[in-house]
């Protein structure tokens, strides 16, 4: 095994060290969760030091292909060991002394985790580290929330005066990740892009997350997150609808339709459950800031720049937004063709799609391999499928009988308290099961941010229920 030392991973030893100062003076479990997502966010922000470089697209690339070298994995290890550490010792406490501690999520986590594990050897590939690694990626992922909700006792502390010097930190963190992702873009700096079959190349930007698909992830989170800032913290709906805006800025500059679709899905349903004022602002700051990028690329940055290099790149992001939804219909009515004539009863040559006027042109190849890609071709892209290929049916039916609770529990919590708070957070959970399945759960940090959204959807839904029972929501 090659052992890879890049010197820029020293970045990730400091935020470790950051972090480890802020939790020597408070480490209670939401401060412990939100160490978790800060690294998991700046993991690997050491990569856009290659952005300085004379070669960016082929160092980001040997990166992309030899990912994290020695001190980005140490450092990781070495804040998943302390954190983990920290939260078993409470967990432990609260098993044994609290008789209402949620043991029974506990214990049906403990089923998952032994599922995995059982379907693991029943499938068992020799001298596959890739599946061995993604097992025990999920492993963690699922310790992690029983802990977690263990340590926490159900409860999830929500402390509206946290100093704004924090609010600001993050915003900044946006600001930075949306200049990079502009910069990418811009310079045709971006290792990721898409040839598409009319010529043009679309360049996609990874900025801080590495990765355009994980960007978009991760900024759809924090949008959903912001969504429900925005009633939860009245003091700081300025500060949650900046967020808005500037995550929908680093999804359109990643590219990635999938997760700003599935954003746009959750962010209606959520609306359409709540019916309450600012309902329906999230559901609105997402196309309208995405829509006013590309009119400022096209039409209005022209008018001032006789140079149109860079803004067409950016235009050209826009209409592969714009252009997805008739795409994906014209793939639909392509490969159900034969079983939509069959039910229509057409015959003569004359199909559904020949009715509609959709044609196999509407379907471009990068389309194609786009959706295809996910499901075929040894590297799938898809999470639930390569989570059936490591574990069978077993670690499979584990998993998603663990969902089916957890999806129960949400819609119980929002019948019964009718409140914002148990609707935003069952919709994160809704965006990050539908994301598995054009993206890879397995990744870091995809499973950490995945089971730090099940562990404070869990923990707010049970805020939510004592709030009803006091008569506070």
């Amino acid at each position: 095994m090659n052992v890879n030392f890049n010197t820029s991973e020293i970045l990730n030893i400091l935020i470790v060290i950051v972090l480890f100062y802020i939790l020597k003076r408070k480490n209670d479990v939401t401060t412990l969760l939100w160490a978790l997502f800060a690294y998991g966010t700046l993991h690997f922000g050491f990569a856009v030091t290659s952005l300085a470089t004379a070669e960016t697209k082929s160092n980001l690339i040997a990166l992309h292909n030899s990912g994290g070298g020695v001190f980005a994995k140490s450092a990781t290890i070495l804040l998943l060991s302390v954190v983990f550490v920290l939260l078993i010792k409470r967990a432990y406490i609260v098993f044994f002394l609290n008789k209402n501690s949620g043991k029974k999520i506990v214990f049906l986590i403990a089923f998952v985790m032994c599922a995995m594990l059982y379907g693991y050897v029943l499938n068992f590939r020799a001298n596959d580290w890739l599946q061995l690694k993604n097992v025990m990626s999920l492993e963690a992922m699922v310790f992690l929330i029983a802990i977690a909700i263990l340590a926490s006792n159900g409860e999830c502390s929500q402390d509206e005066d946290t100093p704004s010097v924090w609010w600001l930190y993050g915003l900044l963190i946006l600001i930075i990740s949306d200049s990079i992702a502009i910069y990418e873009v811009f310079t045709h700096s971006s290792w990721a892009g898409t040839l598409q079959s009319s010529g043009d190349m679309v360049y996609r930007a990874s900025s801080i997350l590495f990765n355009p698909n994980l960007l978009a992830f991760w900024a759809s989170l924090v949008y959903l997150g912001s969504s429900y800032g925005l009633h939860a913290y009245k003091t700081r709906k300025k500060i949650m609808i900046a967020n808005m805006v500037l995550v929908s800025i680093a999804i359109y500059f990643s590219g990635s339709r999938s997760s700003a679709y599935i954003l746009f899905f959750v962010l209606f349903i959520s609306a359409f459950l709540i019916k309450k004022s600012f309902a329906w602002i999230p559901l609105l700051v997402l196309p309208l800031t995405m829509l006013l990028i590309y009119a400022g690329a096209t039409w209005l940055a022209p008018i001032f720049v006789a140079n149109n290099i860079g803004w067409n790149e950016i235009s050209l992001l826009g209409e592969r937004f714009a252009a997805t939804p008739v795409q994906l219909l014209n793939y639909v009515f392509w490969k159900s063709d034969s079983l939509l004539r069959f039910l229509a009863g057409f015959s003569g040559g004359v199909s559904i799609r020949d009715v509609l006027g959709v044609t196999t042109h509407g379907v471009p190849p990068e389309i194609v391999q786009s959706i295809e890609g996910r499901f075929t071709g040894g590297l799938e892209d898809s999470g639930w499928l390569v989570l059936y290929q490591d574990v069978g049916w077993v670690g499979l039916g584990g998993m998603l009988l663990a969902c089916g609770v957890l999806f129960v529990s949400g819609v119980y919590s929002c019948l019964k308290n009718s409140s914002r708070t148990s609707v935003y957070w069952l919709a994160a959970l809704l965006n990050c099961v539908l994301t598995g399945f054009v993206m890879r759960f397995q990744i870091f940090p995809v499973w950490l941010f995945i089971g730090l959204v099940v562990v404070v959807s869990l923990m707010q839904w049970r805020k939510s229920e004592l709030a009803a029972l006091r008569g506070g929501v």
